[in-house]
């Protein structure tokens, strides 16, 4: 029983944070936050210069990824300013609460997934655990919240925008799979 005691200190410790978290200071985490957002603010700037960028009536692809990614270094730029001007309070934040780590590593799964598997299927994939691990809820609420979500999805993008979202690879292949495949 000595590391059930173990594991309460060190929930008690990290404040209800959970055993992933790791304390820093609260200066410093606002500094590597806004690191990380002048960082993704350069890859969208540079990765929109790669684009056209149009004209003034009618804009390219590039011209809003573009805008998106001058706002967000100007804002990561203030955090920054602040972050620095602002002396240590000697505030501690934690790093690496399990929820978080859940949230950003499904994003990245989700990225590499979206074309491959495709939208509808690795979004509601990406909805289901989340509300699995993160909000712990009811599998029937699962259910429920990833039909409407996708339904959502559909007709914000295809029937009100007009955009066709990907479907994937992963389904044409299986398709072809299971033609060739002889019947049971």
């Amino acid at each position: 029983m000595p590391h059930v005691e173990a594991d309460r200190q060190a929930q008690s410790a990290a404040g209800g944070e959970g055993r992933w978290a790791h304390p820093i200071s609260a200066r410093l985490g606002e500094v590597l936050v806004a690191l990380a957002l002048l960082a993704t603010a350069a890859f969208f700037i540079w990765q929109s210069v790669l684009l056209p960028f149009g004209r003034v009536g009618l804009p390219g692809p590039g011209f809003f990824p573009f805008a998106l990614g001058v706002v967000l270094g100007l804002l990561a730029l203030v955090v920054l300013f602040q972050a620095v001007r602002l002396a240590d309070t000697g505030e501690a934040v934690f790093l690496g609460h399990r929820d978080v780590v859940i949230a950003v590593g499904g994003l990245c799964v989700l990225a590499l997934a979206f074309e491959h598997v495709g939208a509808y299927v690795s979004l509601g994939a990406y909805t289901a655990v989340l509300l699995i691990f993160v909000a712990h809820a009811a599998l029937w609420r699962v259910a429920l919240g990833v039909a409407l979500g996708l339904v959502a999805v559909w007709a914000l993008f295809v029937e009100a925008l007009g955009v066709r979202l990907p479907v994937g690879e992963v389904w044409g292949q299986l398709a072809d799979w299971l033609a060739v495949s002889p019947s049971f």
